[in-house]
């Protein structure tokens, strides 16, 4: 666990150093342990990246790949090979059916790459791929746990593609049952292209149908689609608000590392998770705490300590 993660941003780029391995007890799982340059420790997953070669003692770039609701950080390696946003040769094997995040039939190319790897690459529905080719041009959209997310490059011919990180007005279109008999709210850009959010995370923004709803664009899904956040209807990221303090906590990560944890109510009555290597609050414990929003992840606020 990263115990300076508040300093961290999704998107940035950061070097670490691989200073051990460790496999948890009881369990098949086992763990690159990861040092970053304020001595906090990072868990990645081992199994995501045999095909990297990673060693002890190697210092390596990774993304921050996530901040997750409650603050902790994920962390990508760059690929050996792969860069995203860039173009690539793949060998091509088949056509597939996938449904998508809209729980939408779709055709993707099934493809290997240089590890030898099995990558869906989807494809646009105009697009007409012959089964008697070797190779197919495929775009890395992005690399999550070692695993490439391709997009045929004629998807970016048929509209400009909304960019990753900017606010767009999106319409509230329906409410559609997805996987998992989950319900799902669906949105429409300016572009007739349709993204889904899940309606038990977003109840408390009390949308309505047809209403318009200002997005921020985070990243794409494995289907070649883009993700979309809903601006919160009260927290601004980067501003300090109050928040209700209900208890400190302590959590015990794979490493048998012990973190105290805050845990406060925001303005909804959602509980969150506050991280900081400070916590010096004693007894008798105040009924509010001010804290930073530094980021918002489905619906709610990404807290440290102001």
């Amino acid at each position: 666990m990263n115990n300076n993660q508040y300093k961290f941003q999704e998107g940035e780029i950061h070097q670490f150093k691989v200073v051990g391995f460790t496999e948890i007890p009881g369990t098949e799982e086992s763990f690159f342990i990861l040092q970053n340059s304020f001595g906090g420790k990072h868990l990645l997953k081992a199994i995501s990246y045999t095909h990297y070669n990673l060693q002890i003692d190697k210092l390596i770039n990774c993304k921050i790949d996530k901040i997750n609701c409650s603050g902790k950080i994920y962390l990508e390696p760059e690929n050996p090979i792969y860069k995203e946003g860039n173009i690539y040769d793949f060998e091509f094997i088949n056509i597939i059916d996938q449904l998508n995040s809209l729980g939408e039939k779709e055709k993707a190319a099934l493809v290997l790459d240089q590890f030898g790897i099995k990558t869906a690459c989807s494809l646009p529905k105009n697009i007409s791929i012959s089964d008697d080719i070797s190779t197919i041009q495929c775009k890395v959209l992005r690399i999550k746990k070692g695993q490439l997310f391709l997009a045929h490059p004629e998807s970016d011919k048929l509209h400009k593609p909304l960019k990753i990180g900017e606010k767009y007005c999106f319409t509230l279109t329906e409410t559609k049952e997805l996987e998992h008999q989950t319900d799902y709210y669906i949105l429409k850009d300016d572009n007739e292209d349709l993204y889904s959010l899940k309606k038990d995370m977003y109840e408390h923004y009390e949308f309505k149908m047809n209403q318009k709803v200002k997005c921020v664009v985070t990243k794409y899904n494995i289907d070649g689609h883009l993700k979309i956040e809903p601006v919160h209807p009260h927290y601004k990221i980067g501003k300090s608000y109050s928040f209700k303090f209900l208890k400190i906590v302590k959590e015990t990560d794979a490493l048998g590392i012990v973190e105290k944890v805050i845990i406060v109510q925001d303005v909804y009555g959602i509980e969150t998770k506050v991280r900081s290597k400070n916590i010096n609050l004693e007894e008798p414990f105040p009924k509010y705490i001010h804290c930073m929003v530094d980021g918002i992840r489905k619906g709610k606020a990404i807290l440290s300590l102001d």
